[in-house]
Formats: C-alpha cells, sequence, structure tokens
C-alpha cells in the first residue's frame, strides 16, 4: 500500500539529490520558519499538506511545495531567485510526468505563486500547489484482524 509518507518521501528524495537543493524538509505551514533558519541554508524546498481526498482507488493529496532563496540587501538578485525556485519546481513536476513510478500520479497542472518576504524575511521564491493521486488500494490493503488472531 501506497501512503501519503511513501509520497513524501518519494520528493523529498527527488529533492535530496537536486545538485541546487540546499535542505528539504516537510511539516505544516507554521513550522517552516523554524526549518528554514535552523543552519542558514538556501535554497530550501518545504512541503505542507493542504488536503486530501479519497477516491475509489486512490488517495489525492494536495500539497503546496515551496522553495526559497535569501534576496541580497540591495535586491539585485531577485529575479536570479524567481528564476531558480520557479525552475527548481517545475524540475518535480517534469519529474512526475515522466516518471514510471506508477504508485504516483500529478493530477492536472499544478500552480505557482511568487513569494516576495511572504513567510520569511529576507527571502523570495515561489510555492506550486499540486494534487498526487496516490494509488493506494489492493485486495488486501485495509489492515483488519482475521478470525482468530
Amino acid at each position: 500500500m501506497t501512503s501519503y509518507q511513501a509520497l513524501i518521501n518519494e520528493i523529498t528524495t527527488f529533492y535530496d539529490n537536486h545538485i541546487q537543493v540546499k535542505k528539504v524538509g516537510s511539516d505544516f505551514k507554521e513550522q517552516m520558519f523554524n526549518f528554514a533558519t535552523k543552519d542558514e541554508k538556501y535554497p530550501i524546498v518545504y512541503i505542507v499538506p493542504v488536503t486530501a481526498l479519497a477516491t475509489e482507488n486512490t488517495n489525492d493529496f494536495v500539497l503546496e511545495i515551496y522553495c526559497f532563496d535569501i534576496i541580497q540587501k540591495d535586491r539585485a538578485n531577485i529575479n536570479v531567485i524567481l528564476s531558480d525556485c520557479q525552475q527548481i519546481l517545475y524540475d518535480l513536476y517534469t519529474y512526475f510526468i515522466n516518471s514510471d513510478n506508477y504508485a504516483f500520479d500529478l493530477v492536472d497542472t499544478p500552480s505557482f505563486e511568487p513569494l516576495n518576504n511572504d513567510l520569511l524575511d529576507y527571502a523570495a521564491g515561489w510555492v506550486m500547489t499540486a494534487t498526487y493521486a496516490v494509488n493506494n488500494w489492493t485486495d488486501c490493503a485495509v489492515p483488519l484482524k482475521q478470525e482468530g488472531n
């Protein structure tokens, strides 16, 4: 059975191996500041659960995936940050649409929204909102006790 944890592991592994990303994490949005400022390594990717929808054969998870970097005092790097952070998120989209891992499927096209000093001071980047279908059903997927056990 595939789960939310398996989806997060897949995304985390992707970004752990992404050359540009210095740190990746996942938790609720209000924990992002603590994660981001722990050791000041940027750019970061941070995965936040938004909603889940159970369908007949899948769980569809809506995630907000943030990518931030630090703005220079004179903001000379703002367009570089916007370009790089959006590309880092788009790389995940490309990975999933070209993947042969059928346990996960990207539903629809993700949306991207730029962020400027939004959740972190002196940081800019993007948030990608995407829905992932997680294939989780087989005849033995429900962990029920058997009679006599």
